[in-house]
């Protein structure tokens, strides 16, 4: 009888354990995936500065109806709304690391001041003067991508967090 009782108090424990483990598991997964999405929205956003940049490469503004400048424009609103979405949700997942919500403050701050210079180039339209702004903003640009290295790097530190964290709770029940 004492046997069939340490039996299953064994079994209980063990679905216990292996429950409580799944759902770590899923929870470090979500949690990788919003860092994963942040990190790709932040490059994907950087990518679209580079693309209006891009624009001004040949001296003049092109008008604000041409293809390449339609095409450019969309990619922007469409990698913000992406950023936007991917910080919610590491806002939601992650909301406990500190560092990470500085580095991603920092690439929001540094986007934010970086995009000044598109929304006079879409009040002037073919009016702009790019070399008023080229040397800002390749600065902004430099602050973007450093900004963007420390979302990536916060992201790996917190990734090993999490790894560790489980590992540990993974040895103490099976070194025994």
């Amino acid at each position: 009888m004492l046997a069939a009782l340490l039996g299953f108090v064994g079994v209980l424990v063990g679905a216990i354990l292996t429950h409580l483990f799944a759902i770590s598991n899923e929870w470090r997964n979500r949690r990788m995936e919003a860092m994963v999405a942040s990190v790709t929205a932040s490059i994907r956003l950087l990518g679209a500065h580079e693309g209006i940049y891009n624009l001004f490469l040949g001296g003049g503004a092109p008008p604000l109806t041409d293809d390449r400048a339609i095409r450019a424009l969309t990619e922007r609103s469409e990698a913000f709304t992406e950023w936007r979405m991917a910080r919610a949700r590491l806002d939601i997942l992650v909301p406990d690391d500190e560092n990470l919500r500085q580095a991603i403050d920092r690439f929001n701050a540094a986007f934010v001041t970086a995009d000044g210079w598109v929304s006079l180039y879409l009040k002037e339209g073919e009016n702009f003067h790019f070399g008023e702004v080229a040397e800002a903003d390749h600065e902004r640009w430099t602050e973007m991508r450093a900004a963007r290295h420390d979302i990536i790097t916060r992201c790996r530190i917190r990734s090993r967090q999490d790894a560790r964290w489980r590992e540990r709770l993974r040895l103490t029940f099976t070194n025994r």
